[in-house]
């Protein structure tokens, strides 16, 4: 697999403000590329898989659908459709914490103005539960339209190497792990359809 981390992002500071975040004017600054870049690889990549991954950014970098070399015109659809929102909700989740407070040479400050207060820890703590949970949603409505059989033709290298679902996910501070309920598992019912003798 290429190095596709020195590719640009998949979503803009821009595309990640008018997708996730209430106020419009919110300063691009804020939204790093690395930021952008970390949201990839933490939350996007593994569910979408290496190769389906690196063939998005690797087209990504060249351009849009029609350039040639660039996002085939499924692609094209799914970054519009579906990618760009999702990642835009993941990058918001990573960067709220810069967005509160800012590491400096004298430690981590603050970030507030005249007309605003911290919010507590607590407070801060269902923000953040809240924007993950919106990007999850999103996240899985993208592979569901993934999956669909309908959208296999489109998506050749996806289907060829989607991921098994081997989901972990965060639930109220809880590590849950999914595997066992979506893999098909051999039961007792499973012996007894298949057996002569039984």
């Amino acid at each position: 697999m290429a190095n596709t981390n020195k590719f640009k992002t998949l979503a803009t500071a821009a595309e990640v403000i008018s997708n996730s975040f209430t106020n419009a004017n919110t300063d691009t600054a804020l939204i790093s590329t690395n930021t952008i870049l970390l949201s990839e690889l933490a939350h996007l990549k593994t569910a979408i898989g290496n190769k389906f991954y690196a063939e998005l950014k690797t087209q990504n970098n060249v351009g849009d659908f029609p350039t040639v070399g660039g996002l085939t015109l499924a692609n094209q659809a799914l970054m519009d459709d579906f990618l760009i929102r999702t990642l835009s909700w993941f990058a918001r989740f990573e960067v709220i914490n810069e967005v509160q407070s800012n590491s400096t040479s004298m430690g981590i400050v603050n970030n507030i103005d005249e007309f605003s207060t911290v919010i507590d820890p607590s407070e801060l703590n269902v923000y953040k539960q809240d924007t993950y949970r919106k990007a999850e949603i999103y996240l899985q409505d993208m592979l569901g339209f993934l999956n669909d059989s309908d959208n296999s033709a489109d998506y050749p290298t996806y289907t060829a190497n989607a991921p098994c679902n081997n989901s972990t996910y965060k639930n109220h501070g809880m590590i849950m792990y999914d595997s066992i309920y979506s893999r098909p598992i051999r039961n007792y019912n499973s012996w007894k359809d298949f057996c002569p003798e039984c």
